[in-house]
């Protein structure tokens, strides 16, 4: 049997599928050493197998059928170069979209000691809460006065969880900077002691749970709660301050919008040209319009950013802060730590929240 028979035959077709495993369980082994070098995860799961599946099919169909008389030998060659474009762009596409969610979020870590720590801590309350899809959500609520008062809800970084962000705000000296609200982080689904997967979907479910179990509570005073992201978080963060009648909202490091994020991220990876800085943001996966959110926000909004930040560069801020009707924002030295880290960043917020309370309104951002 061979492929120069006119119509296709039985013994065709599983030599076919055959070559069609072989091509695409290649191409998968080369997806799977790709991610253990530079991911440390693993592609062996079922997005990944599914596309292989999809590949083999697509390689089984193309060589089942043969290609006649005339110019049989040039028609095959244009064939096998239309296949072997067909797989390259259909692999590369798929896996940039499925590797997104492996790079932007890290679930499955804990951090025992300061768990344990914060089981100690004055102040300090465990807090469980239920999810859309049944699962159970866990975070801690910092409660800093015996009256009702204030609330900061923060929604942490890339990687970042609730029990180490907690236990750095108890070490460090907060009273100043809290001063008249209570503090609360929920861990992402997958995050810490949470149930489920971070997907954009999720985590802003998350964000919509959190945001109604902190106003259910009879120790916090619902017109006074300022909603706060780093990073990652100021996407829920913008999406809560939009659609809720929250006091104020304060972003750090924030990023204009997930698309712009993950095309600067690709176009400073590879030195990109503009097409495809617009390629990568039409694949983006994780939207996270922050941009339009900011656009209808009517609350107070503080954005901190660092100049140096190369995570996220500063423009990102500087754009986003001017959508805001009632923004403000805070230039630092430093890059994409500096706003938990930098002084200024600190003063900046504790003036911020002194200022809801006084009832002031921050002055608009600079063009």
């Amino acid at each position: 049997m061979t492929f120069t028979r006119r119509r296709p035959t039985f013994p065709r077709f599983l030599l076919s599928l055959l070559l069609g495993v072989l091509i695409s369980g290649g191409l998968l082994v080369l997806v799977q050493r790709f991610y253990q070098q530079y991911l440390e995860k693993s592609a062996l799961r079922e997005p990944f197998f599914l596309l292989a599946g999809i590949s083999a099919l697509v390689t089984a169909l193309f060589f089942f059928f043969p290609a006649n008389r005339p110019h049989r030998l040039l028609k095959w060659f244009w064939r096998l170069v239309a296949l072997v474009l067909v797989l390259a762009l259909g692999w590369g596409i798929s896996v940039f979209y499925l590797a997104q969610n492996d790079v932007l979020y890290m679930p499955g870590r804990r951090e025992l000691a300061a768990e344990e720590s914060l089981r100690q801590a004055p102040g300090v309350e465990e807090i469980t809460l239920p999810g859309d899809q049944g699962q159970t959500l866990h975070g801690y609520f910092l409660k800093t006065a015996d009256v009702p008062a204030g609330l900061v809800l923060y929604f942490g970084g890339n990687g970042e969880l609730a029990a180490g962000r907690m236990n750095t705000l108890m070490m460090q000296n907060t009273d100043s900077l809290l001063k008249g609200y209570h503090f609360m982080m929920v861990d992402y689904p997958g995050y810490g002691n949470s149930e489920g997967e971070p997907t954009e979907q999720s985590i802003l479910a998350m964000a919509d749970a959190a945001m109604s179990y902190a106003l259910s509570r009879a120790d916090v005073v619902p017109e006074r709660v300022v909603i706060a992201g780093y990073s990652l978080g100021t996407g829920p963060a913008a999406y809560l301050a939009a659609k809720n009648k929250s006091a104020g909202l304060v972003l750090m490091a924030p990023f204009y919008n997930g698309e712009e994020l993950v095309a600067d991220y690709v176009a400073s990876m590879l030195n990109a040209s503009d097409i495809i800085h617009r390629v990568a943001a039409l694949f983006a996966r994780n939207k996270y319009p922050n941009n339009r959110h900011a656009e209808t926000t009517q609350v107070p909004a503080l954005v901190i950013a660092g100049l140096g930040d190369t995570l996220v560069p500063f423009h990102h801020a500087e754009r986003l802060a001017a959508l805001y009707q009632n923004g403000r924002l805070v230039m630092l030295e430093g890059g994409h730590t500096a706003p938990w880290v930098d002084q200024f960043s600190l003063q900046s917020i504790e003036a911020f929240l002194r200022e809801i309370d006084g009832g002031l309104v921050p002055a608009p951002a600079q063009p």
